[in-house]
């Protein structure tokens, strides 16, 4: 019973840990491209920013989350990551020109790095796909707080200083709830005492090669919505006019998209689910989304494509998630989804420079444009697993699950 208890209890402190963890992303996320462009000037300098964060995170989620898997101490990871991160995203307010900026934002890589793979590990039930779903979706939660927290902030203080104190507090309270977390790690003991779970002799590459099919599809999807991330903001705020509040609530009802698909929909997916017909709906929707971008002309445009967005997401990361998990060993778990991480963070890497060049080039609805196109030659990619069967099963499934959820409200 006492260990019952304490899985609880873990569950508990990492929903709040996905929930600080993505407050305080989301709160910077917002505003640091406004900020670069304030400080730069130019466009493709925001991209440069963006992109360097990329390389820094990209490099800190493989390296930590195979030291994670090696060493086994997961929790350990996770403390000091959101302490680390907690000092990075505090010394955002000591930005005063690109180049101070880009050193903060290594540094918030490389410290954001350090807990994510591990994070996700301890949050992985092999035998229950809802439950991680469950913990995940406190991420979307988060974004959704965290967007509206710094854009109502940034309003009333007209200051982007207080936005990255928020985001620090917020990763140092993460810390502290990190404290608590379970300190039996996860794994068998031996004999001697030790743990023998995570010591796998598999390399990186050899989980790279095992996984790469998800790896490639996700990255190319993710290119595409990097260039537009590096941008969006700066579309909001001056081709659209939106205030901070209204950033805010443009990024919220994304993030409140998820986490409701996520606790009705993606919760209840069994482990005999084919995930990779959520990778091929997703990365489709995903394409439809940046369309509406490229079309929208005022508020209201952007309210159902961000819902859309919302539902292709949540279908996209955790099928995505699902399948590093359920097909790796003890030994594997943190690194598989720590390169899956790193896949997005080279995504960023490359999208952000492509967004800020076609942005400087073509303007800026020219990235959405293009991000469109790249998600749909992901999504035929991503047919070569099942083909167009297996797509409009996916959907079949999910109408399903919808109809049911109908009936039973209306009784």
């Amino acid at each position: 019973m006492a260990d019952d208890d304490g899985s609880c209890g873990d569950r508990a402190r990492l929903k709040a840990l996905n929930l600080f963890e993505n407050s305080s992303l989301g709160a910077s996320a917002l505003f640091v491209p406004i900020l670069a462009n304030a400080l730069t000037g130019s466009y493709m300098l925001v991209g440069v920013i963006a992109a360097g964060y990329g390389v820094a995170q990209a490099l800190s989620y493989a390296y930590f989350g195979r030291l994670a898997d090696r060493y086994g101490k997961m929790g350990r990871f996770v403390r000091f990551g959101f302490l680390a991160s907690s000092i990075a995203f505090f010394a955002h307010v000591l930005a005063y020109d690109g180049l101070t900026l880009m050193l903060v934002r290594l540094a918030a890589g490389v410290a954001t790095g350090v807990y994510a793979g591990a994070m996700i590990a301890l949050s992985h039930d092999r035998t229950n796909n809802g439950k991680l779903a469950g913990i995940v979706s406190f991420g979307s939660l988060g974004w959704l707080v965290g967007t509206i927290g710094a854009g109502v902030m940034q309003q009333l203080t007209s200051s982007y200083t207080f936005v990255f104190l928020l985001a620090g507090s917020i990763f140092l309270a993460g810390f502290m709830v990190s404290l608590g977390l379970n300190r039996v790690e996860a794994g068998k003991k031996g004999k001697d005492g030790t743990s023998h779970a995570n010591a796998s002799s598999t390399s990186l590459l050899h989980v790279a090669r095992k996984n790469g099919r998800v790896y490639a599809s996700f990255m190319l999807r993710h290119v595409g919505a990097a260039a537009t991330w590096s941008i969006f903001p700066i579309f909001l705020n001056q081709e659209l006019r939106l205030n901070g509040i209204e950033l805010g609530s443009v990024y919220a009802l994304n993030a409140l998209t998820q986490f409701v698909f996520m606790n009705t929909v993606m919760k209840r997916i069994g482990s005999s689910v084919d995930m990779n017909l959520f990778i091929q709906a997703g990365v489709l929707l995903s394409s439809v989304v940046f369309l509406a971008y490229y079309a929208s002309s005022t508020y209201v445009h952007i309210i159902p494509a961000q819902i859309l967005l919302g539902i292709a997401w949540s279908m996209l990361y955790l099928g995505s998630l699902y399948i590093l998990l359920n097909r790796s060993s003890d030994g594997e778990r943190a690194s598989s989804t720590a390169l899956l991480e790193s896949a997005m963070s080279i995504s960023i890497i490359i999208g952000s420079l492509v967004g800020g060049v076609m942005a400087e080039l073509a303007g800026l609805r020219a990235v959405m444009l293009l991000s469109s196109l790249l998600c749909l030659a992901s999504f035929l990619v991503a047919l070569n697993w099942r083909g167009l069967t297996g797509l409009r099963n996916g959907v079949g499934y999910i109408s399903a699950r919808y109809s049911m959820m109908v009936k039973r409200l209306r009784i």
